[in-house]
């Protein structure tokens, strides 16, 4: 029987940095300090600095601690801390990774941390420190723009670039650390690349302008087209210039096609709005981007939900497998994701149907992901989980569960 390892404890990431005070309080304050700072003549500065040391929140003075001069001036005149100073604080103090003592984790990286080279540095030492051996780096999100410096001759010198550091230099970042690079590329979910790329958007039936899911104005987004042989060879260029500059595992998030409704079904082709074929959309993009990926393993994106509560098919995030037999197995592994605001207290079978789950959340997952196994049969899965709205000890019993289920990685979002 396998032994459970106890005592591992992911921690919450906490705002290190207190509230600026108000004006009135600084004043008061400042008064106080200068009387304590001149009565430090009388006692010596060295048994007054642990009262300094209090009164500034226990921060140590940046002037040389042999001048009390410079101390008071710097009293009279304290530093002023703008907005811009404090968010930047608290996005670092925010964007550490959660502590993990498993040796087989992964974590989810903030995308500032691609900001430069040494955000990341930082923060692979740190997901290192905290017991991960993995870092998931997401490289196109799901508005479309790019945290590295793409060739790709189309978005190249668009707005859609964010990142500075090439695929070479941020992978580079990683060799001799002991910590893997994961990528994660979002697919279909792209508002910026149908703007840029040709071939990539949805049109209305009669060609004469993109479709998008709502007004613009009212916050309406485009979306790629799986279909289109602009998508499919955006994506595969971008896996395949990341698996060129040495990155092993590259996820695909968001295969998935946009809620149609009402009167989309009029101004859209049903060859990309009937759920009951047009899910070879989505197995050729995939087959496409299999084709660029060199020496990389891919993974597909999806809720552990979508694949369980499969009724009526698989559907949203999991409608790809409708056409699992046209995917290579042996090239392609599920990433299936448990998020725990998608469950409730019982799993739909039917129209009129339900199960009840376990209550407890170890034999929730011991349900859900033997269930999904069961509908999977010939890819192996990749569990994650969503960390939002989970105790320290739901955390515990997940990880728990998946080594009991035999798993030996695991993903934290």
């Amino acid at each position: 029987m396998q032994q459970k390892r106890h005592g591992r404890k992911i921690k919450r990431s906490k705002n290190l940095y207190k509230k600026r005070k108000g004006s009135a309080r600084k004043t008061l304050e400042i008064a106080v300090m200068i009387v304590i700072v001149a009565g430090l003549g009388l006692v010596g500065y060295a048994a007054g600095r642990p009262l300094v040391n209090f009164f500034l929140g226990g921060k140590e003075p940046a002037e040389s601690a042999n001048d009390p001069g410079a101390l008071i001036e710097n009293i009279n005149n304290p530093p002023v801390e703008d907005d811009e100073t404090i968010n930047a604080a608290e996005a670092t103090a925010e964007s550490q990774p959660p502590e993990s003592k498993n040796i087989k984790g992964a974590v989810f990286a903030p995308a500032s941390v691609l900001d430069n080279s040494t955000s990341l540095a930082a923060y692979i030492q740190q997901a290192k420190n905290n017991g991960y051996t993995s870092v998931v780096l997401e490289m196109k999100d799901s508005t479309g723009y790019l945290f590295y410096a793409s060739e790709y001759a189309q978005v190249k010198n668009t707005e859609i670039i964010k990142g500075t550091l090439t695929a070479e230099q941020i992978y580079s970042a990683f060799e001799n650390t002991g910590v893997k690079p994961v990528v994660r590329l979002n697919a279909a979910l792209d508002q910026l690349g149908p703007k840029h790329v040709g071939g990539v958007s949805y049109f209305i039936s009669d060609g004469s302008s993109r479709w998008a899911d709502a007004r613009i104005e009212d916050g309406g987004k485009l979306w790629a087209n799986p279909f289109l042989q602009g998508t499919r060879d955006y994506l595969s260029f971008l896996v395949g210039e990341l698996s060129e500059a040495g990155f092993p595992e590259i996820i695909i998030a968001n295969a998935i096609f946009p809620d149609f409704k009402g009167i989309d079904f009029t101004y859209i082709e049903s060859e990309y709005t009937n759920i009951n074929t047009r899910f070879d959309g989505l197995t050729g993009l995939m087959k496409t981007v299999d084709s660029k990926r060199g020496q990389a393993k891919l993974f597909l994106e999806m809720s552990v939900k979508d694949v369980v509560e499969n009724y009526a098919g698989y559907h949203q995030t999991a409608e790809i497998l409708r056409g699992k037999k046209d995917l290579d197995n042996n090239s392609v592994s599920l990433l299936l994701i448990y998020t725990k605001s998608d469950f409730g207290s019982e799993l739909k079978t039917g129209e009129s149907s339900s199960v009840k789950l376990p209550p407890d959340i170890a034999g929730l997952m011991n349900v859900l992901y033997k269930q999904a196994g069961n509908h999977t049969s010939g890819f192996d899965i990749v569990p994650a989980f969503t960390s939002a709205g989970l105790t320290d000890n739901e955390t515990e019993s997940i990880i728990n569960a998946f080594e009991d289920l035999g798993f030996n990685r695991y993903i934290v979002r």
